[in-house]
């Protein structure tokens, strides 16, 4: 078994990520914003398939999995 644990979204200038952890909370990080600090954005259960597939203006790129 697998379970998703991060996404990359990128525009042709810059990416940004969201993590998932073990208990599926979300952490948003953008390097370029917020300090550099990873911002906490609920639970994975809390959201739907489209609310993943964008952050913003950046769509998404790459899906990250990890075995359970």
């Amino acid at each position: 078994m697998y379970r998703l644990c991060g996404i990359i979204y990128f525009t042709p200038s810059h990416f940004v990520c969201r993590f998932i952890d073990k208990l599926g909370d979300v952490w948003y990080h953008d390097g370029a914003e917020n300090d550099g600090k990873v911002l906490y954005y609920g639970n994975i259960f809390n959201w739907s398939g489209k609310k993943l597939q964008e952050a913003s203006k950046y769509k998404m790129s790459i899906l990250l999995y990890t075995q359970l």
